[in-house]
C-alpha cells in the first residue's frame, strides 16, 4: 500500500518519539460489549520496549499479545476509557519472560478504540524500591535507638524526634514538634556556649550540658551535632544525637565520693592517733594537777575547767570525724517511710514551735515497706530538718516534709523557705569539711550522704538563694 505524505509524515513522528504508542480498536460481540482489542499500529519504540516485531503484534488480539500481565484490571479500565470518554493515567505491571516490568501508561479514546503511550519505568520503579527500603532502614534506626536522635532547622526548631527523646524528656510528639532546642537547655549561659560553637564550627561534639525535662528535672547529657549536606536536605538542616548520662555522671561522682570519704577516713585515722596520745596525757596531767593545786588558789578551778572542757571538745571532734568517715553499719527491717518520717519530725517539733515556724507534712498513704534501718534513717532525716530550720527566719519559716513513689523509687521531700544556698557552694556540699555555718565542722551532711548511699539511695538538693531549698532522697524498692 502507498502511503500519502501526511501518513509518511506521521510515522516518521510516531517512530521518532521517545514513547512507545500503540493503537487499538474495540473488538465488540454480538450484543455490542467489548471482548478485545485489536493492536491497529505501533510505533517502533513500542516495538522495541516491548521485545516484539510489528508481523507479530500488529492485527492481534489485545489479551493474546500481552497475556503475562499482572492482573487483568487494566483490560477494564481501558474498556472504562472507550465507554466513557475518560482519560487513564496509571503504572502497570508486566512479565516478559522471567522479567517483571513496569510501565507508565496515558490512554486516550480514539473513535472505536483508544491510543496509549507508555514508557518503561522498571529501572525508576526498581530504584525507588530499593530507597523505600534504605529509607525503611535508616527509619528502623532513626526510631530504635536507644539515644535520642532529632532533626532541627536553623532557628533551633525541633522538627523531628524519635521516641528515645519523647521518653527521656516527657514530651508527646505534638509537644516537641517545633519546640526550641533551646527550651531544653536548663541555662542561657550553657546554650550561649552551645550556640557559639555550632556558629564557629557549622557542628558541635560532644557538648555536655544540663538540659530540662517536661516536668522540671533535670539530666545530663551529651549533645552532638551536625550540618546536613545540601544533597540531603535543604540548607540549614541539622541532626543531632543526645545522649543521656546523668548515670555515668552520678556513678563518678559517687566514685569520687567514696575516695574523698576513703581519704577522709585515712586523715581522720591519722588524726585521731597523732592527737589522742597527747590528749589522753593532757587529761591525765590536768587530774594529777587538780590534786596538786590548793583549793583556795584563786581562778584555779575556772582554768581547770576551760581546759577540761575544751579536751572534751576535742575528743568530740575526732570521734565525729572518725565516724563521718568509715561506712555505715546497718540493721535492716522492713519499715514504713511514713512512720521514719513522723519520728523524726517529732525529735524537731520542739525547735520549730520554739522559732514560731509552720510545718506542713504531706505523707503519702499506702506506701510500700522497704529495707531500712530506721535508727540511722531517722537520724539523717533530723539532719537535715535542723539544717533547714537553722536556714528560716523566726516567725517566718515552713518546714514541708513530704513522701511520695515514683516509679520504683520512694521519695522523701524536705523542704524550707530559707535563705537557699549558692550554686557555687551547692557543688561542694557533701564534701566533707565544707560548711556555711559558724563554728560548723562541715561534716553533717556528709554523714546524712554516707547514711543514704549505705542504703543505696540517692540524695539531690535544688536550691535559690533568698528562695530556699529542698533536699530530696529516694530509695529504690
Amino acid at each position: 500500500m502507498t502511503l500519502t505524505e501526511g501518513e509518511k509524515l506521521l510515522k516518521s513522528i510516531l517512530n521518532t518519539t521517545p514513547h512507545g504508542i500503540v493503537a487499538l480498536k474495540a473488538v465488540r460481540n454480538t450484543k455490542g460489549g467489548i471482548e478485545d482489542f485489536q493492536v491497529q499500529l505501533i510505533n517502533a519504540e513500542g516495538l522495541n520496549i516491548l521485545g516484539r516485531s510489528a508481523e507479530d503484534i500488529e492485527g492481534a488480539g489485545f489479551l493474546e499479545s500481552f497475556p503475562g500481565q499482572v492482573t487483568n484490571a487494566l483490560f477494564d479500565s481501558l474498556k472504562e476509557v472507550v465507554e466513557t470518554g475518560e482519560r487513564l493515567k496509571r503504572e502497570v505491571q508486566f512479565r516478559r519472560g522471567q522479567e517483571s516490568l513496569w510501565y507508565s501508561i496515558h490512554a486516550t479514546r480514539f473513535a472505536d478504540g483508544l491510543t496509549i503511550s507508555f514508557v518503561d519505568v522498571s529501572e525508576e520503579k526498581q530504584h525507588a524500591l530499593e530507597l523505600g527500603q534504605s529509607e525503611a532502614k535508616y527509619r528502623q534506626l532513626f526510631e530504635e535507638s536507644m539515644d535520642s536522635i532529632f532533626l532541627m532547622n536553623n532557628e533551633y526548631l525541633i522538627l523531628e524526634s524519635n521516641a528515645s527523646m519523647l521518653q527521656l524528656f516527657g514530651y508527646d510528639q505534638k509537644e516537641i514538634r517545633f519546640l526550641s532546642l533551646s527550651e531544653l537547655f536548663s541555662d542561657e549561659e550553657t546554650f550561649w556556649h552551645f550556640n557559639k560553637q555550632l556558629y564557629k564550627n557549622n557542628k558541635v561534639e560532644e557538648f555536655e550540658a544540663e538540659m530540662r525535662m517536661a516536668n522540671g528535672q533535670t539530666v545530663v547529657c551529651l549533645i552532638n551535632l551536625v550540618a546536613l549536606e545540601k544533597s540531603q536536605a535543604q540548607v540549614g538542616l541539622y541532626q543531632g544525637v543526645i545522649k543521656d548520662i546523668s548515670k555515668r555522671k552520678q556513678a563518678e561522682a559517687e566514685l569520687l565520693l567514696a575516695e574523698k570519704l576513703s581519704m577522709t577516713g585515712k586523715i581522720a585515722r591519722s588524726i585521731a592517733h597523732e592527737v589522742r596520745n597527747p590528749l589522753t596525757n593532757l587529761s591525765l596531767a590536768l587530774e594529777q594537777l587538780k590534786d596538786e593545786v590548793p583549793e583556795h588558789l584563786e581562778d584555779a578551778e575556772l582554768y581547770f575547767n576551760i581546759i577540761g572542757r575544751n579536751a572534751r571538745r576535742i575528743e568530740e571532734l575526732i570521734s565525729g570525724l572518725l565516724e563521718s568517715s568509715k561506712p555505715k553499719a546497718l540493721s535492716l527491717e522492713n519499715s514504713q517511710v511514713n512512720e521514719v518520717v513522723k519520728a523524726a519530725v517529732q525529735m524537731v517539733e520542739d525547735r520549730i514551735n520554739l522559732q514560731q515556724m509552720k510545718l506542713e507534712l504531706q505523707l503519702h498513704e499506702g506506701l510500700p515497706a522497704v529495707a531500712l534501718d530506721k535508727d540511722q534513717m531517722k537520724m539523717a532525716l533530723v539532719n537535715l530538718m535542723i539544717n533547714a530550720i537553722e536556714a528560716m527566719k523566726a516567725g517566718e519559716g515552713v518546714l514541708r516534709v513530704s513522701t511520695l513513689q515514683q516509679q520504683q523509687h520512694i521519695l522523701i521531700h524536705i523542704e524550707d523557705n530559707g535563705k537557699g544556698i549558692s550554686k557555687e557552694n551547692q557543688k561542694k556540699l557533701f564534701d566533707p569539711f565544707f560548711t556555711a555555718k559558724k563554728g560548723g565542722m562541715g561534716l553533717g551532711l556528709t554523714s546524712v550522704q554516707n547514711i543514704v548511699q549505705s542504703h543505696l539511695g540517692e540524695i539531690t538538693v535544688i536550691s535559690e538563694e533568698d528562695q530556699g531549698t529542698r533536699f530530696t532522697i529516694s530509695i529504690a524498692l
